[in-house]
């Protein structure tokens, strides 16, 4: 069974991953090469993929915690 902690921290470390390579990408770019722009778009892809997971896992926990709460009234 996984944990929650393993489950965070995975997507923590993507999301991390993911960033830095968007920023990167972003400053690497030289010029208007295909080339660049399709890196460019792959980790902006990947970067939005990492921010909608870490917001469902945020969405997760809230949902959890108020029917946790809720079922305790």
């Amino acid at each position: 069974m996984l944990k929650m902690d393993s489950v965070r921290s995975q997507l923590d470390s993507k999301f991390k991953q993911a960033s830095s390579d968007f920023q990167t990408a972003a400053k690497n770019m030289n010029g208007m090469s295909m080339g660049d722009w399709l890196t460019f778009h792959q980790h902006m892809k990947q970067y939005s993929s990492a921010t909608w997971a870490a917001n469902q896992e945020v969405t997760l926990n809230h949902n959890l915690a108020r029917s946790i709460i809720n079922d305790g009234r």
